[in-house]
């Protein structure tokens, strides 16, 4: 029984690996500004990398600056309001 486990566990090992390689191979692509914006991003600084967003869709990484982020789910949140408040909605 515990053999079961640990081949289970080693699979589980090997395909965490793999998606941490995934993922460190797409931080090579990340750009060093904002998409929007073009402020600087310093990779090397925590607080940044903590702080800024990265979209990723298939190969393509798309970085933004929290004030860009914050601004475009502004406007999300405003068209959405907009939709499900129209006349015919009501």
């Amino acid at each position: 029984m515990s053999s079961i486990t640990k081949k289970i566990q080693r699979k589980k090992d090997k395909a965490a690996k793999k998606e941490m390689q995934k993922k460190v191979g797409l931080f090579n692509k990340l750009s060093d500004h904002c998409l929007v914006c073009q402020k600087d991003f310093d990779k090397k600084n925590k607080e940044m990398v903590m702080s800024w967003n990265v979209v990723v869709k298939g190969e393509n990484v798309r970085l933004y600056c929290p004030t860009c982020w914050d601004a475009a789910k502004n406007l999300v949140k405003e068209m959405k309001d907009g939709f499900t408040n129209t006349k015919d909605n009501v």
